[in-house]
């Protein structure tokens, strides 16, 4: 009687310990699973923040796009002339266009030549290209507002640690030209670097060149802005 008794009472403690086990195991993967949601949440929201600061930022920087005087549109279209004239094979070979707009002079530079796909760091090529345009821009008076652009696909997942969005990558991308830029020489506080993410396409994102035209470096020249 005892020896059943005894056996009977360790196989319900076994089974209270297994019960126990398996409740703990189900809490865990509960609680894990819990904390990978808000982790995911959480970067989520940091994303989002990022965005609507960038956002704040582009809007302050470009928002109004106010037509400048007829004096400057003459200064300007002086100063398009020689550029044309300087950077005569950039030109031609399609790594720089420009055109004159009603409120500046607006470059666009090929991102092809300055960066390597999901990366922020300028190839030497692209070192080469914006060495040659701060040669022409250094004496110009004027506010150079370097705005990045991407196409519409989302950044990869061996580069979203360091570029969760499109956002983040244009930006690293305009802040990283204008570092060069002010290494070469211009003044900080005539430069501003600006993302506009995938917001401000040119091409259809459908096709590949489309999309190649829409990831690109865009140097706004015009008249500073004073308060």
């Amino acid at each position: 009687m005892t020896n059943k008794f005894l056996k009977n009472a360790r196989t319900g403690i076994s089974l209270v310990c297994l019960a126990l086990l398996t409740t703990a195991c189900v809490s865990q993967n509960k609680y894990e699973a819990a904390q990978s949601k808000n982790d995911l949440l959480r970067k989520e929201n940091n994303i989002l923040a990022m965005q609507r600061s960038e956002l704040y930022t582009a809007t302050i920087a470009l928002g109004q796009e106010l037509e400048i005087r007829n004096e400057d549109i003459a200064i300007l279209q002086e100063e398009q002339a020689e550029l044309a004239i300087e950077m005569e094979v950039l030109i031609a070979a399609g790594t720089v266009k420009m055109e004159l707009m009603k409120s500046g002079l607006k470059l666009t530079l090929d991102e092809s030549v300055l960066f390597n796909s999901g990366s922020a760091t300028i190839k030497p090529a692209g070192v080469d290209t914006i060495k040659a345009l701060v040669a022409q821009l250094e004496e110009l008076p004027y506010q150079i507002v370097v705005v990045g652009h991407t196409d519409n696909v989302p950044v990869g997942p061996n580069i979203v640690d360091r570029f969760p969005s499109n956002w983040s990558l244009a930006a690293a991308r305009a802040a990283a030209v204008v570092k060069l830029m002010s290494d070469e020489g211009i003044q900080k506080q005539q430069l501003v670097a600006v993302s506009l993410g995938d917001t401000q396409p040119i091409a259809s994102n459908d096709t590949a060149e489309g999309r190649a035209a829409n990831r690109r470096i865009e140097v706004r020249l015009r008249p500073v802005v004073k308060e």
